[in-house]
């Protein structure tokens, strides 16, 4: 699957807000190859600069990414019109030919892009991390000791609780656009709840937003958004790829 892109509209008491994510799964050949159908001039000088290959499937996977999901949410083809860079605070920054407040949204792994794109009034934040059981100690340091019994609420298996944990928090500090400068305690879950193969949670300290997350192929995946919006869990389902179809139990 090289790359799945689903609209969304989040319903809320008052209306309603679109947005579009977007999952690139290819190679770094295969985006290389095709690079100048979606990379801004400014973007191209960009990745020639770039000397090692982990460094340029990184920025192609969330490039692609990026414009995949702006141009379903834009209804607009012509991704080398958009240029995503980074702001002071290294979050990335979405400029449009026409302006307007459109906001976004990147997370990638070392073979998986992932992009959010979204009004700037419905602020949300996305993350995916490879379940890797030997990172699981070191994602054990930012995890507070409250959370630690948290952990089986998540999942029985504690190397992907505690993943899923990783992502929660990268999300929301992605919303916040706060990074690794703020500790991660502050980003503690309330309230673990699971719908189906979603696990959906709260936050202790930032109670305006919710978490919802869930588990495939081998990955951990989370979208953060306000709390009181509402999503349709089965966007979540169609954006499993076809390898990735199994729910990881």
């Amino acid at each position: 699957m090289p790359v799945t892109v689903e609209k969304l509209v989040l319903q809320r008491a008052k209306g309603q807000f679109p947005a579009a994510i977007a999952i690139v799964d290819q190679t770094l050949g295969e985006l290389k190859d095709n690079r100048y159908s979606f990379l801004h001039p400014n973007e191209l000088n960009y990745f020639a600069g770039l000397k090692f290959e982990r460094a340029q499937h990184s920025y192609l996977l969330g490039r692609l990414a990026a414009k995949s999901a702006w141009s379903a949410f834009a209804e607009n083809d012509v991704m080398t019109a958009v240029e995503v860079t980074a702001g002071i605070f290294q979050q990335p920054v979405l400029y449009l030919p026409e302006g307007g407040n459109i906001q976004l949204s990147i997370a990638h792994t070392e073979k998986i892009g992932m992009a959010i794109v979204y009004p700037e009034s419905h602020p949300m934040g996305i993350d995916v991390e490879l379940i890797n059981p030997e990172q699981s100690e070191t994602i054990r340091e930012v995890v507070g000791l409250r959370e630690q019994g948290k952990l089986h609420l998540i999942h029985s298996d504690v190397h992907k609780s505690l993943t899923l944990l990783w992502t929660i928090k990268e999300a929301l500090s992605k919303v916040l656009k706060t990074g690794l400068m703020t500790p991660f305690e502050l980003f503690e879950v309330d309230n673990i709840q699971h719908m189906e193969d979603v696990v959906i949670c709260d936050f202790l300290n930032f109670p305006q937003y919710k978490s919802l997350s869930w588990l495939a192929g081998g990955y951990a995946w989370s979208i953060v958004l306000p709390r009181k919006s509402i999503m349709d869990l089965a966007v979540i389902r169609k954006l499993y790829l076809p390898d990735r179809a199994a729910q990881v139990s």
